[in-house]
């Protein structure tokens, strides 16, 4: 019987998509458990997650928080299959850029712009970050592997940021679809993504 992970979120588009995908990858069954826009500064969950963020997750008896830590987290604990690569691979240097690129210089300003154009925040975060996040955009999709993933021929946790970030710069508009191919289909096509409902939204 295969293990389970419970993971709190809003919906489809958040983070916790990232949280699914990798546990779908894994094996794992998700059991999705759906917050209403409030909750998560109230308790029970703000007791569960002190930043009030989503997602949290519940793994083997163990909360998790912060979505990338979390995939790290279930990653680490399977070898088959693997999803990240370790000391000594040679392949750990593309993986660990790859991982920064994605996990720290896009993310977090991408997800601003997507509420930004939500209208959950002032259209003045989309504009502060736009010209800075099409030139990176611009790096990113130069450098993506017409081949395989990121860290070579294994699908990793990065490429799982990847998606992520790939797909928020999609939906906003600050990428064209055409200069992350042949790259982005390759993701789209797992059957965990989809499973997960990652590109539900493209």
């Amino acid at each position: 019987m295969a293990e389970s992970i419970q993971v709190y979120g809003f919906g489809d588009n958040d983070r916790s998509g990232k949280v699914r995908w990798t546990a779908r990858e894994l094996g794992l069954t998700v059991e999705d458990v759906r917050l209403r826009p409030g909750e998560h500064r109230q308790p029970p969950y703000a007791e569960m997650n002190p930043y009030q963020h989503v997602p949290t997750a519940v793994f083997r008896g163990e909360t998790l928080l912060e979505s990338t830590a979390i995939c790290h987290t279930l990653a680490d604990a399977f070898d088959d299959p693997k999803l990240f690569v370790a000391r000594g691979e040679p392949e750990r240097n593309a993986y660990l850029y790859w991982l920064a690129v994605f996990g720290e210089t896009l993310e977090a300003r991408l997800v601003e712009c997507a509420v930004s154009r939500a209208g959950l925040l002032g259209p003045e975060y989309f504009a502060l970050h736009e010209a800075s996040l099409r030139r990176k955009l611009g790096v990113v999709a130069s450098q993506l592997p017409a081949e395989g993933y990121l860290a070579g021929a294994r699908f990793t946790v990065a490429d799982v940021l990847a998606g992520y970030g790939l797909r928020l710069a999609l939906g906003i508009g600050l990428v064209e679809r055409a200069r992350v191919e042949p790259y982005l289909g390759r993701l789209v096509a797992r059957p965990a993504a989809i499973e997960a409902r990652v590109f539900a939204s493209l």
